[in-house]
Parts: C-alpha cells; sequence; structure tokens
C-alpha cells in the first residue's frame, strides 16, 4: 500500500511541479519541429507551430534541430499548461538563442497567435514574413 502511494505521488505530484518551473538539462530526443524532450521530459515550444511531419517542410525543421540541439543544454521556463503529454514553456539553447524565436525568423515555423498571448514572436514573424508552411485554424 505504502509503494501504491508513493507511485500516485510521483505521477501526480511531479508532473504539476514541473509544470511550473525552469528545466535545465540536455536535448535527448526532437519529437518535430516544436517538441523537444529534455532527459525524458518532453516539452512543446509556446506560441510556435510548425508543420506536421509527413511533410517536407516538417522533416526539415526535425532534422536541423537534431542536428542542432541533440546533447546541447537547454533552459525551458515552463508556463504551468500541458498539452497531450507534453509540458508547455519556452526554451534558450547557448547557440541559438530562443529556440521558438530562432525558428520562426528562419522561416522554418511559424507564431501561433492563439498561444503566444504575451506576443513575445511579433517581431519574429514579422522579419521573417508571411510562414510559407500550414497554419492551423487554431493558431490564426
Amino acid at each position: 500500500m505504502r509503494l501504491f502511494f508513493m507511485f500516485l505521488i510521483c505521477v501526480v505530484w511531479t508532473p504539476s511541479l514541473l509544470a511550473q518551473a525552469t528545466l535545465e538539462g540536455a536535448v535527448t530526443k526532437v519529437r518535430d519541429g516544436d517538441t523537444i524532450e529534455v532527459g525524458q521530459i518532453p516539452i512543446r515550444f509556446q506560441g510556435l507551430t510548425c508543420d506536421e511531419l509527413d511533410t517536407k517542410k516538417g522533416q526539415d525543421v526535425r532534422d536541423m534541430l537534431k542536428a542542432t540541439l541533440i546533447g546541447e543544454q537547454v533552459v525551458c521556463q515552463l508556463n504551468g499548461q500541458s498539452s497531450y503529454d507534453r509540458l508547455i514553456g519556452r526554451c534558450i539553447a547557448v547557440d541559438e538563442g530562443d529556440i521558438a524565436n530562432y525558428l520562426i525568423e528562419q522561416g522554418y515555423c511559424g507564431r501561433c497567435k492563439r498561444y503566444d498571448e504575451e506576443g513575445l514572436y511579433i517581431e519574429a514573424q514579422t522579419k521573417a514574413g508571411f510562414y510559407e508552411g500550414v497554419m492551423p485554424n487554431y493558431c490564426r
């Protein structure tokens, strides 16, 4: 019974603690253009949309991020929200700075207006111009 309660605490309480924290560590996996894993914790970049992996653009951004970020140290400021199994936040890498900002400026991904409530990526999207990828309806 005691083991069950310890398991329950780890499953329920730990993610909620991480949800509003700063997470630092090495990128261990790139799932797609807007999701990485730090250790075994999946992080979805806040305010960003990238094409899905069934498109060339989606595969290109994933491959570029793999080449650039795997093993690199990042600092992610989590916003307390989650999407599916992922925590949501802004991640900073040493060379690229804010990863979402970098991806928008380089034209790999676009600003998801709905989830960029603070307008952090307006300037990057303005510099990059119109996003040429698929913009989901929920981001408009």
